[in-house]
């Protein structure tokens, strides 16, 4: 447990800082949140950080009592999970993730969008719907994204949906083209998706009845029912911070 104050406070804020405002400490908690157990699965959401840096913050978060660790089996990294008090902090995650998608400027966060998490983010937020086949496959490529990274396969298989970043082998249902900035903007609620088809900033093609339910299988991110502030209002991330590690 955290015994003395960085910040020389008895403040519950500060204290609750010593714990929480470390570099990635929170994305660390809201994978967890988010529903990622295995050290492979939270570090698929945070693409950026190293393997040391990420072993470290859980440790961490297991002395102060948010996470506890279960060792799996030998050559398993083991399962993590969020304690009660872990668990409290959901609404402290999403009142600051609430917060930054309303009043920050999000325009300094697209100029590098990291394409993998925002993959691993649609894999984890889109819809399973009745509608779809049995086994649906979505292929996405991104005109812009680094050398072996252009493409990315969602396979749908019942209430399952699988991020592949070689080709499954199946057959396509959906061929999704587009850009990073496109594809973010209209994930976040940024932009609209019906303008990015009519305007063809997102090509698709494939089976027409998966493509006449693009916005019911596909969706949008948690936040984007949280309307931004007018340009003149929100606050600037610093440009120097973005992809810094």
């Amino acid at each position: 447990m955290v015994s003395v104050s960085a910040y020389g406070q008895y403040c519950p804020l500060a204290m609750a800082s010593d714990i929480l405002c470390n570099r990635w400490t929170l994305l660390v908690i809201r994978e967890l949140l988010d529903g990622s157990t295995s050290f492979n699965e939270i570090g698929r959401g945070l693409p950026l950080i190293s393997r040391s840096l990420l072993s470290r913050r859980l440790r961490e978060l297991d002395s102060s009592g948010i996470v506890t660790h279960q060792p799996g089996a030998r050559g398993s990294s083991g399962a993590y999970h969020l304690t009660a008090a872990g668990q409290a902090l959901e609404s402290v995650v999403r009142a600051m993730a609430i917060w930054g998608q309303e009043w920050i400027d999000e325009e300094p966060s697209l100029e590098d969008v990291d394409v993998r998490f925002l993959m691993w983010d649609i894999r984890r937020n889109v819809k399973p719907i009745a509608e779809l086949p049995p086994r649906f496959t979505v292929r996405f490529d991104f005109e812009d994204a680094p050398d072996g990274l252009r493409e990315h396969w969602l396979v749908f298989e019942g209430t399952e949906v699988d991020l592949c970043y070689v080709d499954p082998g199946h057959e396509i249902d959906v061929h999704l083209e587009t850009d990073l900035r496109t594809m973010t903007r209209v994930w976040m609620g940024w932009d609209d998706l019906d303008a990015a088809l009519r305007e063809e900033r997102i090509l698709l093609t494939g089976a027409r009845k998966p493509i006449g339910l693009v916005r019911q299988w596909l969706g949008l991110s948690k936040l984007a029912e949280i309307s931004k502030r007018p340009p003149k209002d929100r606050v600037l991330r610093p440009r120097d911070a973005v992809g810094n590690v």
